[in-house]
């Protein structure tokens, strides 16, 4: 798991992130706020099926990918504070974000220090 809290270039913080509808659930108002229904995307890509297909069956259809993070204009996580380039929600930052692993971060951070 890289270490967060010392990153040096948030480039992860440019991934896409989605999670599931009980990761959804579980999530601080502030931070679900940053989220889109997948449903809702499909909705707006596919307005012929607005008002077929009932919402319940489309939660049920996307329970796995249930949610997406919005993003800042420029792509970065809206949580990402600009002056510090840390995460602003760290503590309770979604699975993805707690569970990312990648062997670039360590090796920059290598190379840095």
């Amino acid at each position: 798991m890289s270490d967060c809290l010392r990153c040096i270039n948030s480039g992860c913080c440019k991934l896409i992130i989605e999670i599931d509808r009980e990761e959804y659930e579980s999530l601080k108002p502030e931070i679900k706020n940053e989220f889109e229904l997948k449903r809702d995307i499909f909705l707006n890509e596919n307005p012929r099926f607005r008002n077929v297909i009932p919402e319940e069956e489309l939660d049920n259809m996307f329970r796995d990918l249930y949610a997406v993070m919005k993003k800042q204009s420029d792509g970065y996580c809206k949580f990402l504070n600009r002056e510090t380039m840390l995460c602003s929600v760290y503590e309770d930052r979604p699975n993805v974000c707690r569970e990312y692993k990648n062997t670039k971060c360590e090796k920059i951070r290598e190379i840095c220090e």
